[in-house]
Parts: structure tokens; C-alpha cells; sequence
């Protein structure tokens, strides 16, 4: 009896050894995960993750030589890889190795381990790695960690491929996060650099823009491959303006404080051209060539009338304000409108090429040439201006018919009072500037008389329209007509309309009252 209990004793006590040898196996393998979480749990790097990875699992299992590799699979080529005990001889045989499909060709998936004897490859003998430990990083990316022989000589046993698992599935997730950390960093590079290039564009972009017409920054940015920058007919206004007694006032200041006086008007000026679109072309030291172009003629050319009478306007401000400090200045100034080749004129010479964009022909030659006619503090027109605007600018004088440098024929001209304040038609002209016309299909209504005819609207503005109707004949140009708008309410919208132009693209009428463009 006391033998039986003794041979029981003995058996429980190596019950109790093993389990105590399994648990302080375990706790060694949970401190070793502990441990492993701790070190490359916050890496960012893969290169640093992989290589405290392998110090660790080199020192965990006593082996000489060890490897992490991670290998992109379409091409077959090292990602990343750190390695201990490798020599020269051992380096060149992992490329041909790689080369020659490891690690895909060694037979294993995610969560399995591979003993060399095994391995019907016979890369990882080539290696004189024991074991080896696949894992996934993604589609792209495919690893492993290898090991060589225990230095103790041991083998590996179950408890051990258990414990290479769970670190090669730490080590995958590890990687991912630092790959996917690697690509938002990337991302963020290539993101900051993109914006810097942006940044110069637009640095770029706007100081040419300080040398290149509104005209031609448009059609750049609407086709930048491909501007349409030939020359081309085009229905325009022209205004010249240029300073009275130029060259005396440069004789008797110097250079710097006439640059000075010019920027102070010229600044003055281009705050009148702008509101009212107009597009300086040209600039010499005395003088602006400004260009005004609008799907309506009698639109481009009330705006430049407008910009030449504020021109005037803000000159005497000026004066005044310079007052005691500067002499007061006078200016010259001509609009004439009609059709003028548009376009890029290309120079080309010896030391290279040049282009100039600009508008030529007897349109803007007679424009240069009505400013010279004119008295300082004036504004002179043709009769091609006058017939476009009618009575709308009171005239201060019919200068007659006036016989021209350069112009084969007399050109009558009229003369324009300057009045003190901006004439009201401005602040109209450039509020409906803030509304650009739009396409619209709109059935519509016009009333002459009792009679009314059908058409529709082709595009409109907040108070500008363009509709075409069989009555375009028997409409005046300056006369007012009931206009309706079917736009699916219960009844017609009722304007009253203008006729401000007769052309083949239709009628343009203007009215007081907004249409619904909403």
C-alpha cells in the first residue's frame, strides 16, 4: 500500500514538474509577445520594425543566423530585408534565392511553419535556415522570418512553431501599419508638393498677369494647351488716352518722380477700365491703348465712353489732390468702335521670337487719332460711337468731319462733355456686369401695339435678354415693348423692354426689372 502511494506521489510530482515546465514556457512566451509588442508595437518604419523583430527572436531562440525578408511578388524583388549571420557568400545566395522565387516557391501558408527538411525547393537548405515562418503583408507584399540551427542543437519543436507564428502574425500586422503609415506620409510628400508647385503657378501666373491682357489670360486658362490665339475679326471698342505735354513734363522733373506721377494717375485710371471690362492692350510712357469687346456693340461701346469720361474725371480729382505738390496734367482721349483684327502678331528675329496680342486696323488707328484732336480734359468720339449711343452722352460740340494722319477718309467726330459726377448709366453698366448672360431656352411674348408675336429667349442676363422672334423687323432700336416669359408659372412673367440691338444672333433688350435667372 505505502508503494502504490509512493508510485503515485512520484507520478503527480511529474505531472505537477511538466505543468509547472509548460507554464514558465508559456510565461516566457507571453513576456517574449509582451516584449515584442512593446519594442515595435509604436515603430513607424518597417526597416526598424523587422530589425528589433529579428534581435529579438535571434536572442529568444539562441540561433546564429536569422532572417526577415520581405519580397514584392510581382517582380520578385527585395522590399525590404534585415538579416544576422549572413556572410558575403550567404548575401549572394539569398539574391539567387529570390531570383529564383523564394520565398513564394517554398511551399507554406500564413500561419504555418516550414522545416527545411520539407522544403521540396531546397531554398532554405541552399540557406541553411531550419525553419521558416511565412506571412502576408498584403496582395502586394509577401515575408517570412527564417531561422538557422539552435545553437544548443536542439530542434524546434511544436511549442516553438506555435511561438513563431503569433510573432510572424505581429510582425505582419506591425508592417501594414507601418506601411500604410509609409503611403499616408507619401501621399503627404507628394500632396505638399503638388500644392508648393501650385503655389509657384500662381506665383507665376500672377505676376504675367501684370503684363498680359484679361483678353488673353481668358483664353489661355479656357484652352490651355491650345489658346485660339489667331487673329480673327471682331466687333470692338477702342479707347486711346494718352497725357498732354509729355515730353515737357519730363524735361523738367526727373525720371523717378515722373514714374511716380504716372502711377498715381494710371493707378487712378485702370480702377475706371476695369470695372467697366476693359482690357488694357498697350502702354508707352504717356499713354494706355484700351480694348472693350461684348457680344452687344452698343454695350462695348458705352462702356468705353464711360471709362474715357471717368479717365477725365479722375484726372481733375487727382489735380486736385496733388495739389502744390505736382503740376496738374492734362489728358487726351479717343473712342471709336467698329471691327478690328484681334489677335497674336508674331515677331521673329535673329536673337529669337516675340508675340504681342492686340487689336489693328482703322478701327483703333482712328482711335489714336480722334485722342490727338482733342483738347486737354476731353473726350472725343466718332460718328460710328455717337450712332451706336445716340443721345445717351450729351455732346459739347460737332467737330465736323476731320481729316485724319493715316485715314483715307474724313471721319466725323464729336466732342463730349465731361460732367463732374459718374453718369448714373455706369453704376447700371457695372452692375450688370456682376451678372453674366447665360444660355436660357424661354418661350416668350412681344407686344407692338395690339399685335404680338411668339419666339423664345436664347440667353439672358439679370437684366440683359436675347431672344429672337419673326418681329425682329419691325422693332426699333431705342424703343420700349411689352415682354412676356413663360417660364411654367400660371401666367406670363410681364417686363417692359428696351431694344438695345438689332443683330443676326437676335434682339437684345434690356429692362429695369431682374429676370429669373434664380
Amino acid at each position: 500500500m505505502r508503494r502504490e502511494r509512493l508510485k503515485h506521489m512520484k507520478k503527480r510530482l511529474r505531472e505537477a514538474t511538466r505543468a509547472q515546465r509548460e507554464l514558465e514556457k508559456r510565461m516566457f512566451h507571453l513576456k517574449t509577445l509582451y516584449d515584442v509588442s512593446r519594442e515595435i508595437g509604436s515603430l513607424i518604419d518597417t526597416q526598424a520594425i523587422i530589425k528589433n523583430l529579428l534581435m529579438m527572436v535571434v536572442g529568444t531562440f539562441g540561433v546564429e543566423r536569422g532572417l526577415i525578408l520581405i519580397v514584392e511578388v510581382g517582380e520578385n524583388r527585395i522590399q525590404t530585408m534585415t538579416q544576422r549571420g549572413f556572410d558575403d557568400a550567404a548575401s549572394a545566395a539569398l539574391s539567387q534565392a529570390v531570383d529564383a522565387g523564394f520565398p513564394t516557391k517554398v511551399q507554406g501558408a500564413t500561419g504555418t511553419v516550414v522545416l527545411s527538411e520539407s522544403d521540396d525547393s531546397g531554398l532554405l537548405s541552399s540557406l541553411n535556415l531550419r525553419v521558416w515562418i511565412p506571412f502576408d503583408v498584403n496582395e502586394r507584399l509577401r515575408g517570412g522570418i527564417g531561422l538557422g540551427e539552435k545553437l544548443t542543437g536542439d530542434p524546434y519543436l511544436p511549442d516553438d512553431s506555435e511561438l513563431l507564428v503569433t510573432l510572424a502574425n505581429q510582425a505582419a500586422v506591425a508592417i501594414q501599419n507601418a506601411t500604410a503609415h509609409e503611403e499616408v506620409v507619401r501621399y503627404a510628400d507628394e500632396l505638399a508638393a503638388s500644392l508648393r508647385r501650385i503655389q509657384i503657378l500662381e506665383s507665376v501666373r500672377a505676376n504675367l498677369s501684370k503684363f498680359v491682357p484679361k483678353t488673353v489670360q481668358a483664353l489661355i486658362e479656357e484652352s490651355p494647351e491650345a489658346p485660339l490665339l489667331d487673329k480673327r475679326e471682331a466687333d470692338l471698342s477702342v479707347m486711346f488716352a494718352d497725357i498732354t505735354g509729355y515730353s515737357r513734363l519730363s524735361a523738367k522733373m526727373d525720371l523717378e518722380r515722373v514714374n511716380q506721377l504716372v502711377e498715381v494717375y494710371f493707378g487712378a485710371f485702370l480702377d475706371e477700365i476695369l470695372k467697366l471690362g476693359g482690357d488694357v492692350n498697350e502702354t508707352a510712357g504717356d499713354g494706355l491703348m484700351v480694348i472693350f469687346r461684348d457680344p452687344d456693340p452698343r454695350r462695348h461701346a458705352t462702356a468705353a465712353v464711360l471709362a474715357a469720361l471717368g479717365i477725365q474725371r479722375r484726372t481733375r480729382e487727382t489735380n486736385a489732390t496733388l495739389e502744390g505738390f505736382f503740376d496738374p496734367i492734362t489728358m487726351h482721349v479717343g473712342v471709336n468702335s467698329g471691327i478690328a483684327w484681334v489677335g497674336a502678331t508674331k515677331i521673329e528675329g535673329t536673337a529669337g521670337t516675340r508675340w504681342t496680342y492686340t487689336a489693328s486696323g482703322p478701327t483703333t488707328n482712328i482711335a489714336a487719332r480722334l485722342a490727338a484732336l482733342g483738347e486737354g480734359g476731353s473726350v472725343v468720339i466718332s460718328a460710328e460711337v455717337r450712332r451706336r449711343l445716340g443721345d445717351e452722352f450729351a455732346v459739347e460740340e460737332d467737330m465736323g468731319s476731320q481729316s485724319l494722319k493715316n485715314v483715307s477718309e474724313p471721319v466725323r467726330a464729336y466732342r463730349l462733355r465731361v460732367e463732374e459726377r459718374e453718369p448714373a448709366v455706369a453704376q447700371v453698366l457695372v452692375e450688370s456686369r456682376r451678372h453674366p448672360r447665360r444660355p436660357v431656352s424661354w418661350p416668350i411674348r412681344v407686344w407692338i401695339g395690339e399685335d404680338s408675336f411668339d419666339g423664345h429667349a436664347v440667353d439672358s442676363s439679370i437684366y440683359g435678354i436675347c431672344v429672337v422672334t419673326v418681329a425682329k423687323d419691325l422693332l426699333k432700336v431705342g424703343a420700349s415693348y411689352r415682354l412676356e416669359i413663360f417660364v411654367g408659372a400660371d401666367s406670363p412673367l410681364q417686363y417692359t423692354a428696351e431694344v438695345r440691338n438689332l443683330s443676326d444672333h437676335g434682339v437684345g433688350m434690356k429692362t429695369k426689372e431682374p429676370f429669373p435667372l434664380g
